[in-house]
């Protein structure tokens, strides 16, 4: 992977009530991710939001929680946002 591509944030989504194949793929992506460190977003607050935050804790990389973004206010880009391109923040 070149120096480009290391480093960023990604996503974890799902649905409420994950089959072990699903839970099995989050485990397995953001252990992947986690290598090249990459930050863990996830809302805690479901299923497969917690066993991103327990396997980004597991591999020590940052997690951030949706739900705490939204507290403070700021936006919350659902899944049916994910086509549209990303803007820098400033």
């Amino acid at each position: 992977m070149g120096p480009e591509l290391q480093g960023g944030l990604i996503g974890v989504v799902g649905s409420t009530s994950p089959s072990a194949e699903e839970k099995r793929q989050c485990v397995e992506m953001v252990s992947r991710y986690a290598v090249d460190g990459w930050a863990i977003a996830a809302d805690p607050r479901t299923p497969i939001g917690r066993l991103a935050a327990l396997t980004a804790e597991t591999a020590c990389v940052r997690f951030l929680a949706f739900n705490r973004v939204a507290q403070r206010g700021g936006p919350i880009v659902g899944p049916s946002m994910v086509g549209f391109p990303a803007h820098e923040v400033s």
